[in-house]
């Protein structure tokens, strides 16, 4: 599944693996995992994969942004075409009786 993701992304030099790695806790996590016992190891990517990873998405995000700013702005500075002014009633139309 990460390799069908990261190729709808168009990130094809990117290849992903998975590994068992202990995750760092401090002392307030540990209490946790205690309670709950929780296993320290999780199947994930690499630190420096994810990073990579990541540092691309806030990129993306930061270009798709920079593209809506740009869009937006750009209806925004097209003339419009003036409005036609309503037709002023006289009143109800009042017909004639023959």
């Amino acid at each position: 599944m990460d390799r069908a993701v990261l190729d709808a992304y168009g990130w094809t030099d990117l290849k992903p693996t998975c590994e068992f790695l202990l995750d760092d806790e401090d002392d307030e996590d540990q209490e946790q995992a205690t309670r709950r016992r929780r296993k320290p190891w999780r199947y994930r990517w690499p630190d420096d994969f994810r990073d990579e990873v990541l540092a691309r998405l806030l990129e993306l995000n930061r270009q798709r942004a920079e593209q809506e700013s740009l869009s937006s702005a750009a209806a925004q500075a097209k003339p419009r075409k003036p409005k036609k002014p309503a037709r002023k009633s006289s009143g109800p139309r009042q017909m004639g009786m023959f």
